[in-house]
């Protein structure tokens, strides 16, 4: 039997999403499990703080799952804007609300077949990492593509 590739095999049906989330990641509460869309909020361990972070995807769209901080929100470092702050989707309205940037959409490294709760949920909490480390000291220690943040991207 010939290999198949990533595209050609089927999506994760929400149902697997949700079964695969509840068995890794037991305190994450399904808040939505509606006709297009599922989420989560659930808490990760920082190295100095606890996290709440709120996690949806659209299964309608097999879109890329998005994630933010909600408690505590994302915020610069002191004396900083929120342009400043490194691989996050920035949102101009209200930065403090914006997704976290987890993967590169354009490599192709998160895909419909996979599931949330194997790829997603730990690359928050190696994002809060790195997060914490960049709030120390001004250093982004994670892999990047591209500029590291709005300010530098010069949009």
């Amino acid at each position: 039997m010939a290999n198949r590739s990533v595209t050609d095999r089927k999506p994760r049906p929400d149902g697997a999403q949700i079964n695969r989330m509840q068995g890794r990641w037991p305190d994450f509460r399904l808040t939505n499990g509606g006709n297009a869309s599922i989420s989560w909020v659930g808490p990760l361990r920082g190295f100095q703080q606890p996290y709440s972070i709120w996690v949806i995807w659209s299964f309608r769209t097999l879109g890329t799952p998005y994630v933010r901080l909600i408690d505590p929100p994302l915020k610069p470092r002191e004396g900083a804007r929120y342009e400043a702050i490194p691989h996050w989707m920035y949102c101009e309205d209200k930065p403090e609300l914006s997704a976290l940037c987890l993967f590169d959409p354009d490599g192709h490294e998160w895909e419909p077949t996979m599931l949330i709760a194997d790829t997603t949920i730990p690359w928050a909490a190696d994002w809060i990492k790195h997060y914490e480390f960049w709030h120390y000291d001004g250093i982004w220690r994670g892999k990047s593509v591209g500029p590291k943040s709005v300010a530098q991207s010069g949009t």
